[in-house]
């Protein structure tokens, strides 16, 4: 039975590695939701079978250290934090799209503990470090292949794992696993290969524009160079090659400081992204953490829980932010996240983990000369992607990659340092308990756990696929009802794209009026007791609003509208919404107050200027709305703007809007309806001259548009209607 109970094991701990090749394109947010639920299910084996083995095998039993005790104390903090912070639920499965939560958290934790306990010997640790790097190794393969544009990819790296930050940071970690094996082989060929790998995954690292782990790289391995020069004596050979590591890094970072505004660094996106790091890049994050700092005011100790912070982003919401994403749910700085989710004992608590790993590689040589769980070596990488970690984390979040790639380190350290409990060490455990009663139990509780807590999330997610892939209407809202009725954690995310399709097929004429009605309905229950789960979330109540005014349910719409307002007194996506809402009402006065209101709350807001100058419009105020075009960008974006051109065309403001046109005819000349309009503008103003100039420049820019505008032309000279008998091109 051990035997079998090992494999189980070792098969658990070296399939997760794998998990980042894995994308589950059936699953929503497939590059997301297969790795996490596949992760939990391989730790949950692992974990079980782990347990049994303990049992069986005194030398398989959990050790003392600082490591696991600080992550245990996290734990149990957090546990109290999501049990009372605001949305339960949310704190402990998180969602689709994050798939974070304690839950996450737990089997992060769970991880660390089994590789701590099971990998006792270099040569095992070897093995994993090593199936890692070869993953890692086709997953920057990929990367290349998109930067290359052999496959599909974005202009910054990100492989398999969906997103440049997520696929940074695994880089990072692979190449101090790199550094690692190169420090720890004997064998000059490997030695080339990890160098040659360390090379690959930092010039990928580098492709995926993410600046604040480029930062931790420079001081990831600053530090590690630093640490093996200073106390590297006895490695004669790596410490030269740490001292140069250090002098060239230093050399190298001043060079491209030096040389960022040069071609061939402005030329390269990615490169130029980190070349052009400035202090104003923080604005953004220190104005989100200082809405955060408010919301920690009101729960100081233990939080909101986890996978909460959308609340207090709305709550405080600073109207400068209106070009950003405008859900934020993290941070975007880890430790402000754990001071938010878990108050100043989860962040206490969180950065206890960085003091015990501290403590095992800076202070208890120092004390203990005869300590030899690490090498030199060892140690100055350990430090290195410690460093380089918490650098990266300081503008970022953690993820599942972050996560699996954390515990390993966390549990490499742990399997080096701890000490057996005396309590349970030696203590004997009959075979026949184990294998007759401990076993089912726990082979039930594993079953059980995956049956009924992950496969509804499981099989969700997977429906919201099928319901975007059915042929007919019927079945679309077939799959929607299968996965409700999952009763998983995603309940939210499936009644926002339920409410999307209900909105399509509301406006679809070839759906019965029986069939539309059904879904209306439907996703009004779904929203309805949205409400109820998660109450005070001011998304939901903006979505709801949304969708009845998609559908023209006005006064519905204004209802949920107003709510989220009161949730979200500041955002002004919301109140221009209200705005709208008004304008469907024909109450333009109303209307015009909302835009102005947008406006006013951060008049940089191009898009509540661009709104606000169309009511002023609507309420025969043209020069003051006119005004508001003071700046080549406003310009732009009026000229854009279908809504404020119908505005201007209700006041009859021509030249206001042969001025947009002209913007228009140059920014986009090969729209033969832009040379008409700004024709027939001039007509309208008696300048028959430029209307007939602006025709013949269009017919020269755009050749198809030439028998039109010669037809409007004559039809001009004639004295006629210009489009009469015209047909546009």
């Amino acid at each position: 039975m051990k035997d079998i109970l090992k494999t189980l094991v070792f098969g658990a701990l070296f399939a997760v590695p794998f998990l980042t090749l894995y994308v589950e394109n059936d699953y929503f947010f497939p590059f997301i939701t297969g790795k996490n639920f596949w992760f939990r299910i391989l730790i949950d084996v692992a974990f079980a079978a782990w347990i049994l083995l303990a049992l069986l095998d005194a030398k398989y039993r959990p050790k003392w250290s600082w490591v696991a005790v600080s992550f245990g104390a996290l734990l149990i903090i957090m546990f109290f934090a999501n049990w009372f912070g605001v949305h339960r639920e949310s704190s402990f499965w998180s969602n689709f799209e994050r798939m974070d939560g304690y839950v996450s958290l737990l089997h992060t934790f769970l991880y660390m503990l089994v590789l701590g306990s099971m990998l006792t010997s270099v040569s095992l640790w070897q093995r994993l470090l090593n199936t890692s790097l070869i993953v890692a190794f086709l997953v920057a393969l990929y990367g290349l292949a998109q930067y290359g544009g052999l496959v599909d990819g974005s202009n910054r790296i990100d492989s398999r794992l969906g997103n440049a930050a997520y696929m940074a940071v695994y880089m990072l970690f692979h190449i101090f696993i790199s550094f690692w094996l190169f420090a720890e082989t004997k064998k000059k060929a490997l030695k080339i290969a990890y160098a040659l790998l360390a090379a690959l995954f930092i010039f990928v690292l580098i492709e995926t524009g993410t600046r604040g782990t480029a930062i931790g790289l420079a001081v990831g391995v600053l530090v590690m160079s630093g640490y093996i020069g200073l106390f590297g004596a006895q490695f004669r050979e790596f410490r030269k090659y740490a001292i140069g590591a250090f002098i060239v890094l230093l050399i190298g970072v001043g060079a491209f400081v030096a040389g960022r505004e040069t071609p061939f660094v402005q030329n390269n996106q990615n490169l130029a992204r980190i070349a052009n790091i400035s202090f104003d890049d923080l604005t953004i994050r220190a104005t989100i953490w200082g809405l955060a700092f408010e919301g920690v005011k009101e729960r100081p100790i233990l939080g909101y829980g986890q996978s909460n912070f959308n609340y207090i982003f709305n709550q405080y919401y600073d109207p400068s932010l209106y070009r950003q994403e405008q859900w934020f749910d993290r941070a975007h700085d880890i430790f402000v996240d754990w001071l938010i989710t878990g108050g100043v004992l989860g962040l206490l608590a969180y950065l206890s983990i960085f003091v015990a790993c501290g403590y095992y590689l800076l202070i208890h040589p120092l004390i203990d000369k005869k300590d030899t769980s690490f090498t030199v070596l060892e140690r100055g990488v350990l430090l290195g992607i410690l460093a380089g970690y918490f650098t990266h984390n300081i503008v970022v979040f953690d993820n599942i990659v972050s996560y699996m790639f954390f515990a390993i380190i966390l549990g490499l350290i742990h399997a080096r340092v701890a000490e057996p409990i005396k309590k349970i060490a030696h203590r004997k455990v009959d075979d026949a308990l184990v294998t007759q009663f401990a076993a089912p139990v726990v082979g039930v509780a594993l079953f059980a756990t995956i049956y009924f807590l992950y496969m509804p999330g499981m099989l969700a997610a997977g429906d919201i696929i099928d319901a975007f892939r059915e042929p007919s209407p019927e079945a679309r809202l077939e799959a929607f009802k299968r996965a409700v009725d999952r009763n998983s954690f995603g309940h939210q995310e499936i009644t926002e794209q339920l409410s999307q399709m209900a909105t399509n097929v509301s406006r679809d004429q070839a759906v019965p009026k029986e069939l539309k009605d059904e879904y209306v309905r439907y996703a009004e229950e779904q929203y309805d007791r949205l409400i109820l789960e998660k109450p005070g979330d001011a998304r939901v109540h903006v979505f709801y609003g949304s969708f009845y005014r998609a559908i023209g349910a006005i006064d519905k719409a204004a209802e949920q509208m107003a709510i989220a307002r009161t949730l979200s007194p500041d955002k002004q996506s919301i109140i221009i919404q209200q705005g709208f809402i008004e304008l469907s009402r024909g109450a333009n006065q109303e209307a015009h107050e909302y835009f102005e209101h947008a406006f006013l709350l951060d008049e940089r807001n191009l898009e509540a200027r661009e709104y606000y100058a169309a009511s002023l419009m609507y309420n025969n105020e043209a020069e003051a709305a006119i005004l508001l075009m003071d700046s080549e960008e406003a310009k732009q974006r009026f000229a854009k703007s279908d809504f404020l051109i119908s505005a201007a065309n209700q006041a009859k403001q021509y030249d206001f809007m042969i001025d947009l046109f002209k913007v228009r005819t140059e920014s986009n000349p090969t729209e033969a309806q832009n040379w008409a309009t700004l024709a027939f503008l001039y007509f309208e103003q008696d300048n028959n001259d430029e209307a007939i100039a602006t025709l013949q420049t269009g017919k020269a820019t755009v050749p198809t548009f030439g028998t039109t505008a010669d037809c409007i032309i004559a039809n001009i000279e004639a004295g006629k209607e210009p489009a009469e008998g015209c047909s546009a091109q």
